[in-house]
């Protein structure tokens, strides 16, 4: 019988028993699956394990001092409830950093179950209250149960910080002696420097941070660093990501990204000032595409430092080891002798100067000196290699004494003088004297002259090793210069008249860039003869973007580093190049405020840099543009 439209017919169980089968099948499956369900949620709650530790990087400390606090908890089969917060009476919390280093899943779309989970609370906490706090133990929970940290026990000594005022002051974040900053609600610099009242030559760390609380979608720039006049500097962040923090300014969260660090030495004694910098970003949701970034701009305020002289005249402040050596002690009279005094030690070790005594017999040349500038772990130092040749003038046994150096510890403030070993050298052989010419045959008594002093002494030239004999000299019309005098002057009057034709053309835009870019660089030349770093780097900059353009055949001048880094990408430029070219227009805006970048071999580096960089572009293959 047909079915009727849109009705369901019932059917006979008895006569599909292959249907009733499957209804059987998919029912037990079902209850399987719950019944799996439930046994997995109680294993998994059963299963749960947790290591909750907490630590501190000191117990005992005075008022005043800050205390790292860690609390961390590594869980498995489950990700954390709830982490409690430790009772820090006593302290000010200065800052409050939450990680999650480690968290792994497993499974896919919403069955997937926490194999491993890892959180951290770090604080920085200061101490206000002398007494003795026991801190913890914290609870976690994780997958139904609650696991316990272990105690912490912290000695404050001293007497409790008193203020006249009643009114608490802003947060004011712990760590450097001299801290510069405005606070703002929602970004603001922040200059920092260690010592307050270094002696001349000893290191003083510069920190520049930016505290927002607006995301950074880019274009993070320094466009103009703070002044170090008076200082010799040293960077010490040598590039790298930057990477961002979290900390409390008055309550609120603000994400801090250090932007500037490096190590300045005091060049004279007296006032001297580290000069506002400024920072500019793009400021914006990363989840609002519609929106464009907002540009901001904020500028720091100046730090002061008061230098004090060092208390021993001549003493090189840092601390110094001194060690000599000949590379052979034994030579014949007239040959040279290789003298090395390696100074090695923490501090500016270009301040650094060794002198060898007038040692009677020998002759000894001008001194070569390099330099290795290190900074592990923010100290700067390093070694300065001083290479004598000596030449023994007679024969016997010439004694070198020990050099010695007078060092200042800024830290201990004492004086202490370094010295290196005594060396020896053993000439053999006759003994040098100068040439004179033959006086004749010897006279029977001496005859004594005054020489005069308007008559110059009399000059030798180089002595003739070989003879020849001469020959006659060739008549000029049989030489080829005469023929192609004769022959070549109509082709370079046709050449004159063809360049002269060429010269009224108007040259097409690349070759106006590329004059300028060779004028600039003339004119950056000239400054590094004159000492001029700002011009020198400002031609430098200048050059480079001019070349860029010549290349490209498009502007630049209006891209930030980012955006031409991206150019010069899409334009098939050697990766390698690119960065190179970038680095040295980011060396060229940071030396021209800089007192580091005035220094002749950077100036000398940087420009052979830069010819080198502009040779390489020149003869690079460039992509087709978009538009072509």
């Amino acid at each position: 019988m047909p079915h009727e439209p849109g009705v369901i017919r019932d059917v006979d169980r008895r006569t599909c028993p292959i249907r009733e089968a499957g209804k059987a099948r998919v029912w037990l499956a079902a209850l399987g699956l719950v019944l799996a369900s439930s046994s997995l949620a109680h294993a998994q709650m059963g299963t749960t394990r947790a290591t909750v530790s907490l630590t501190a990087d000191r117990t005992e400390l005075d008022v005043g001092e800050v205390v790292r606090l860690q609390a961390r908890a590594d869980v498995t089969g489950a990700e954390v409830d709830h982490f409690d917060e430790p009772d820090v009476r006593g302290f000010a919390v200065r800052s409050r950093q939450i990680s999650r280093p480690l968290q792994f899943r497993f499974g896919f779309g919403n069955q997937q179950q926490v194999v491993q989970s890892s959180t951290v609370y770090s604080y920085l906490l200061q101490a206000e209250t002398p007494g003795t706090y026991t801190i913890g133990p914290l609870e976690v929970r994780a997958g139904g149960r609650t696991f316990q940290s272990n105690e912490v026990v912290v000695t404050v000594r001293g007497a409790a910080a008193t203020s006249p005022d009643p009114t608490p002051a802003p947060a004011t974040p712990a760590g450097p002696v001299v801290d510069g900053y405005t606070p703002d609600a929602e970004a603001f610099v922040r200059t920092t420097a260690d010592v307050a009242n270094p002696y001349v030559g000893q290191q003083v760390t510069i920190s520049v941070f930016l505290y927002t609380r607006a995301t950074i979608r880019g274009g993070l720039q320094l466009p103009r660093s703070p002044t170090t006049d008076g200082f010799w500097t040293v960077d010490l962040l040598d590039g790298g990501a930057l990477d961002g923090d979290t900390q409390y300014v008055n309550g609120a969260l603000y994400r801090v990204y250090r932007i500037l660090h490096m190590a300045a030495f005091p060049l004279r004694e007296g006032e001297l000032t580290i000069g506002a910098p400024e920072v500019s970003f793009q400021a914006g949701s990363t989840f609002d595409l519609f929106q464009p970034p907002q540009e901001m701009r904020r500028t720091g305020v100046p730090v002061n430092v008061t230098v004090r002289p060092v208390p021993t005249p001549n003493a090189v402040v840092g601390r110094y080891t001194i060690e000599s050596t000949v590379d052979r002690e034994s030579v014949r009279t007239g040959d040279a002798v290789t003298l090395t005094a390696t100074v090695r030690g923490d501090g500016n070790v270009r301040d650094v100067r060794l002198d060898l005594p007038n040692i009677d017999g020998l002759q000894v040349l001008q001194p070569r000196v390099d330099d290795e500038v290190q900074h592990p772990s923010d100290r700067v130092g390093g070694m300065r290699r001083f290479e004598w040749l000596v030449v023994p003038q007679r024969a016997g046994t010439f004694e070198i004494p020990p050099f010695s150096l007078v060092t200042f510890d800024p830290a201990a403030e004492t004086t202490q003088t370094v010295q290196s070993g005594a060396l020896r050298i053993t000439a053999v052989g006759a003994t040098i004297t100068p040439d004179v010419p033959d006086a004749g045959p010897a006279r029977t008594e001496p005859e004594t002259t005054t020489p005069d002093p308007e008559t110059p002494a009399p000059t030798f030239g180089p002595l003739r090793t070989e003879s020849s004999l001469a020959r006659a000299a060739t008549p000029a019309s049989s030489t080829p210069l005469f023929w192609g005098l004769l022959l070549g002057l109509p082709l370079l009057g046709l050449v004159l008249l063809t360049a002269r034709a060429l010269r009224g053309r108007k040259p097409d835009a690349a070759t106006v860039k590329r004059r300028e870019t060779k004028r600039r660089l003339d004119d950056a030349e000239r400054f590094a003869r004159e000492g001029d770093a700002r011009n020198f780097y400002s031609a430098i900059a200048v050059g480079l973007q001019g070349a860029l353009e010549a290349r490209l055949g498009e502007p630049v001048g209006a891209l930030t580093h980012d955006e031409l880094r991206k150019l010069l990408r899409r334009r098939g430029l050697d990766e390698d190049l690119v960065r190179r070219v970038i680095d040295e227009l980011e060396v060229c805006d940071f030396a021209r405020f800089s007192s580091a970048g005035g220094a002749p071999e950077e100036i000398r580096d940087c420009l052979e840099r830069t010819r080198r960089a502009l040779a390489e572009l020149e003869s690079a293959s460039l992509a087709p543009t978009e538009a072509s």
